[in-house]
């Protein structure tokens, strides 16, 4: 199992604020909300730090999982340099690729 945690925008104490974290789902995963860990990272984060929205979405062709699909979903979603994508397996993949554009 791979996981990939991705930060988009500068690091710095003064210029990052995380605003929103989406948890990409892996491969085949048809009902995120009762997959593996998922839910419950997304109940701990949104208790934790409630200022920040935390997404835990259906993604579109789940046992595919396609590229061109799933890219223009994330961002869809609102990622922008305030966003942090928790990836599991192809959606670890997915929040890499996103990171490459």
């Amino acid at each position: 199992t791979s996981f990939l945690f991705v930060l988009f925008g500068s690091l710095s104490p003064s210029s990052f604020f995380m605003k929103k974290v989406i948890i990409v789902s892996g491969n085949g995963c048809v009902d995120v909300s009762k997959a593996n860990w998922y839910q419950d990272v997304a109940r701990k984060l949104s208790k934790s730090l409630p200022a920040v929205e935390v997404l835990l979405p259906q993604m579109p062709d789940p046992h595919v999982a396609r590229e061109s699909i799933w890219i223009p979903h994330l961002m869809d979603l609102g990622c922008d340099e305030k966003t942090v994508l928790i990836g599991h397996s192809s959606g670890a993949e997915a929040a890499m690729r996103l990171a490459e554009k």
